[in-house]
């Protein structure tokens, strides 16, 4: 690698998790080797990028610096001007569904460098309509497929763009062998287990989605995994195991079932990969229609859908996903398209060479 080799900075915005991040790392490792790459980001996860070998730093967000948007943004045109000046992308790719402002300043301060706007669809009804004006700040807007896109009704749905099968950093040849994954996740070898990835809550509160859900799989006979985020460290239980991984997507083998929220990575990675799931949406997002997407996989028959979260509806659903999960996660994984990061890296090196 030389440094006249294409260089392509990838930013991310400030999402609730970490699917900007990773479907930008989706891009970036299927690039050509030759090809430099930089990240910058404004989720505090951004340190796991190391273990791709890429640089990168982090630029906090209005939130993070406990600062409102009008007196973050001087600041955050200003670090990212001397940024792109610093270190001079042939390419920018941002990804996310909110452009702020200070990108176009930072577009005319340096235009030699083109920009891509990574933009996901499957937007609320009737919101975010004013960020499409956005789009004449960039070169190319791509638009990494869904599965649920017949669903979408969003503004963005119509809008032009260059759209994609579904980006997923994982491929389905990535997944692990039920034991390795096991093994590789401290996770007990015989025996049924579930994964809880519903965010932020209180294992030992049933009231609570992930207090429910973990409650429920113990009713099923199942063991409870959860996902770090989701754990209060006060209120762990004995036989409560705490997954940390990242990416966490090759290890899914190692559950029998999964209850996860419907954002963009976690739907299409359990769908794309064949695990039998429920969703549960997470209503409260600014944009993303996670309704919509959970409501489309249990149309097509691929995965349980939960309007809430009880006991006893999650109870139900995981018997049902235990005795007819793989028969429905095998239609989703004979649907699948594809993965979309490998023409979208194309499109991106087509921009630069345009």
């Amino acid at each position: 690698m030389t440094a006249t080799a294409p260089l392509v900075l990838l930013m991310s915005s400030n999402g609730a998790g970490m699917g900007h991040l990773t479907r930008l790392l989706a891009y970036a490792e299927r690039l050509p080797p030759e090809v430099r790459r930089y990240v910058l980001s404004m989720s505090q996860a951004v340190p796991v990028v190391a273990q791709y070998g890429y640089r990168y730093e982090y630029l906090p967000s209005a939130g993070a610096l406990g600062m409102t948007s009008s007196t973050w943004q001087p600041l955050f045109e200003e670090r990212l001007i001397e940024t792109i000046e610093r270190v001079r992308p042939d390419l920018v790719v941002f990804d996310g569904t909110h452009p702020y402002r200070g990108i176009d300043a930072a577009r005319e301060a340096v235009p030699g460098t083109r920009w891509v706007w990574s933009r996901r669809g499957m937007w609320k009804p009737g919101l975010n309509v004013d960020q499409l004006a956005k789009s004449s700040w960039f070169d190319d807007i791509l638009e990494p497929g869904d599965f649920a896109q017949e669903y979408d009704e969003g503004a963005s749905a119509s809008a032009l763009a260059h759209r994609v099968a579904p980006v997923t950093l994982v491929e389905r040849v990535d997944l692990l062998p039920r034991a390795e994954a096991r093994a590789r996740l401290g996770l007990p070898a015989e025996g049924p287990i579930g994964l809880v990835a519903l965010g932020a809550g209180n294992i030992n509160d049933t009231t609570g989605d992930v207090g429910a859900a973990a409650a429920a799989l113990r009713h099923t006979g199942c063991g409870v995994a959860v996902t770090q985020v989701a754990i209060a460290e006060a209120a762990v239980e004995g036989d409560v195991h705490a997954i940390r991984a990242y990416p966490l997507a090759p290890c899914y083998s190692a559950f029998d079932v999964v209850i996860a929220a419907a954002g963009y990575n976690s739907f299409h990675e359990l769908l794309r990969l064949g695990i039998p799931t429920a969703f549960v949406a997470n209503l409260r997002t600014s944009v993303d229609d996670q309704d919509a997407r959970a409501r489309y996989a249990e149309d097509q028959g691929w995965a349980v859908r939960l309007d809430h979260v009880s006991v006893d509806a999650v109870t139900v659903a995981l018997w049902r996903l235990l005795e007819h999960g793989p028969e429905m996660a095998a239609r989703a994984v004979a649907a699948d398209p594809g993965n979309g990061a490998h023409a979208a890296a194309h499109r991106l090196m087509e921009v630069i060479g345009r």
